[in-house]
This record gives C-alpha cells, sequence and structure tokens, in this order.
C-alpha cells in the first residue's frame, strides 16, 4: 500500500516483527490468528498499530481496533481498505464476522446481517454479515428457480464427500426412502484433497438410482468459510479455538434454518452419527438443538440421525478411506465405497489426486 488517512495510513502486514505485533493486538481482544489468510492490513498511527484485519477468501476476519483507537473510526477505515482490495482482486462481495453488539457499525457501512449466534456456555456470539453483490438473496431466487415443482416438505442432506462411500450412500437411500424428495447440498469450498468438481460428480453417478433425489452444489452459505471457517481447520478438542468452532457450528446452522431451509420447503435434515471427527460431532449437537426449536422467524427442521454403516466392526467413513490410501492400501478400501466411486479412484484422471493423498497428513 501504504494509503494514507488523516495522519493515519493502512499498510500491509508482512514482516515478523509487524506479524508479531498484529497478533498481540489480535489477544488483547481476546482472538486469535485467523487459518489461510491471504492479506493482513494493519491501519497505523505513527509507528503505532491502531487496528487490523484480513482476508481470508473473501471474508474479512481478524479484525481487531486497539482500545487507545476506539470510536475513532479505525474499524470503518479498515473495512473500507479490505472492501477495495476484495474488490480489486474480483470479489464483487465480501463477508464478515463480528461480535452482535458490533453488527450496527457495519450495517452502517452497508452490510447486511444473515444470523446471530450466541452459546451462553463459553460467553461467545457473532454476527455475519456481508456486502456487495450477488448476496444471499440473489442466491435465494436463483435456487427457488432451480427447486421449483419440487414436492413440498422436504427433507435435506449436507454432505462434504471426501469421497464418496457406502456410509454417505446409506444415508442418502434412507433419506430418500422417508421423504416425498430430498435435497443433497454437496459442501462446495473446494479446501479438501478429493476436489469439489469430483466430489459432486462421485455423489451424482452414486445416487443416479436414486429417483426423488436431487444433487447440487452447496453454495456460499452451506458450511463454507463464510459460515463455518473453522470446519476447514479442524481445532484439537480442548483447545482455545473448540468455543470458536462451537460458535461458527451454530452460526451456520442458523443460516441454514434462517435461509436455506425456507427455499428449499425442508421440513428434515438428515444426518449420520459422527464417531471420529470432533467438530462434526459438535455440528450434529447442535444441529439437534438449533434446527427443531420453535420461533417466530423461520419454521422449525426436525433433525433425523442415522447409525454410522460399520464394515469390519469400524464405521465406515471419508477419512478411513483417505487413510488407506495414505498407507497404500486402497485395495482395503474397495468394500468401504460404492461402484462408481471405486471405478474412479482406478481411473487415470484420480492418479493426480491419490498422489496429493499419499503426501498429505491433512485430515481433510
Amino acid at each position: 500500500m501504504p494509503t494514507a488517512f488523516g495522519g493515519r495510513d493502512i499498510r500491509e502486514i508482512r514482516d515478523a516483527p509487524s506479524l508479531a505485533e498484529r497478533e498481540a493486538l489480535l489477544a488483547s481482544r481476546g482472538l486469535s490468528v485467523p487459518a489461510g489468510e491471504g492479506l493482513v492490513l494493519g491501519l497505523y498511527e505513527g509507528d503505532r498499530l491502531a487496528a487490523t484485519g484480513s482476508l481470508v477468501g473473501n471474508v474479512i476476519q481478524g479484525l481487531a481496533v486497539s482500545r487507545e483507537a476506539e470510536g475513532e473510526g479505525a474499524a470503518s477505515i479498515l473495512v473500507t481498505a479490505l472492501i477495495k482490495e476484495a474488490a480489486a482482486r474480483g470479489s464483487g462481495r465480501v463477508a464478515v464476522f463480528t461480535k452482535p453488539r458490533e453488527a450496527a457499525v457495519f450495517e452502517d457501512l452497508g452490510f447486511r446481517r444473515l444470523a446471530t449466534a450466541e452459546r451462553p456456555a463459553s460467553g461467545l456470539g457473532a454476527s455475519l454479515l456481508e456486502w456487495g453483490s450477488p448476496g444471499i438473496e440473489d442466491w435465494k431466487a436463483d435456487l427457488a428457480r432451480r427447486v421449483s415443482g419440487r414436492p413440498r416438505p422436504s427433507g435435506v442432506v449436507v454432505v462434504n464427500c471426501n469421497p464418496f462411500t457406502r456410509g454417505h450412500l446409506a444415508l442418502l437411500e434412507w433419506a430418500a426412502d422417508s421423504s416425498a424428495w430430498v435435497h443433497v447440498l454437496v459442501v462446495e469450498e473446494d479446501r479438501s484433497l478429493f476436489p469439489f468438481p469430483v466430489r459432486l460428480d462421485l455423489v451424482r453417478k452414486g445416487t443416479a438410482h436414486i429417483r426423488n433425489l436431487d444433487v447440487r452444489p452447496g453454495g456460499p452459505y452451506v458450511i463454507s468459510s463464510a459460515t463455518f471457517p473453522t470446519y476447514f481447520t479442524r481445532p484439537r478438542p480442548g483447545s482455545p479455538d473448540d468455543a470458536v468452532a462451537e460458535l461458527h457450528a451454530a452460526l451456520d446452522l442458523e443460516v441454514f434454518r434462517a435461509h436455506v431451509a425456507p427455499v428449499l420447503g425442508a421440513s428434515e435434515r438428515f444426518v449420520g452419527t459422527e464417531p471420529y471427527c470432533p467438530t462434526t460431532s459438535t455440528y450434529n449437537r447442535l444441529m439437534k438443538e438449533i434446527l427443531p426449536a420453535l420461533r417466530r422467524d423461520s419454521p422449525p427442521v426436525s433433525v433425523r440421525e442415522l447409525p454410522r454403516v460399520e464394515q469390519g466392526g469400524e464405521a465406515v467413513s471419508a477419512s478411513r478411506v483417505r487413510d488407506l490410501i495414505r498407507s497404500g492400501r486402497m485395495e482395503e478400501a474397495r468394500p468401504l465405497v460404492p461402484d462408481t466411486t471405486w471405478e474412479w479412484l482406478r481411473s487415470p484422471e484420480a492418479e493426480p489426486i491419490l498422489e496429493r493423498i499419499r503426501a498429505s497428513d491433512s485430515r481433510h
């Protein structure tokens, strides 16, 4: 940069001492450094860091103002700069997390509030807002057109399918047997070892025999970096970020209940039990708390949970399939996946992805 604002200037933070100073500012406001940052900015008054914020994709995170600079418009200046940077990088839409009591500040800047979640046990709360277009109303209108004519009420299943397994198939067949129509939303955020286009295609091919079901991209409002960023980082249970992950999970579910379910005419959401991943287990627990609750602003959504399919005394899971690939035992994954997934895993197209899995220690 730098860009001057009446005696203050905005600079990109890159060097180690400045990043350490910025981390200390975040810590002083009860925040940690966000994962996956692409750009980190600081608002300086002389040599003093007055405020900081970053972009993770098109999501503003790590936003903090020093106590000395409170009430001086520092947050507005920084947010405006981050919006301009996002626009320069090709994004017309920007999302931001903030504390509920500060949401009005962003609404004054033209942001629209999508949802708010509060977790009394941890004392944490967050609001998700967005600015620009296309926004959630555009997305909902497009989704409504795509699902027009489908039976209602319907069921919904949200899946990542990294990759598509027999466990996923059992869940979707059960949902289809229980509902007039099932909408399957595949997590679109491309931060899994199996790329999104591959995951989407495997789900579609693996469910082609189910007539009362459609499979579509989850989009930016269903388990995305905007609604549930810690889903992709998976904090360790008991770590300081664990409570934040629970807050993000609750926020994603609030968005689903308020915006996604009504468009789909959803009265039920189907989910499989989660014996391995603490983050997903927490998400399932909150789902049963948040979606069926009686409220004035949106209809309740019941939650139906299917015990995981087992093979060889162990739950069938995508993580188990990836572990077998990683350890060079892919043949042992054959009983865990449908024929369509297995055919793809044995194809030349799969080899670069299999090599990436073998070289990676990623849990996702």
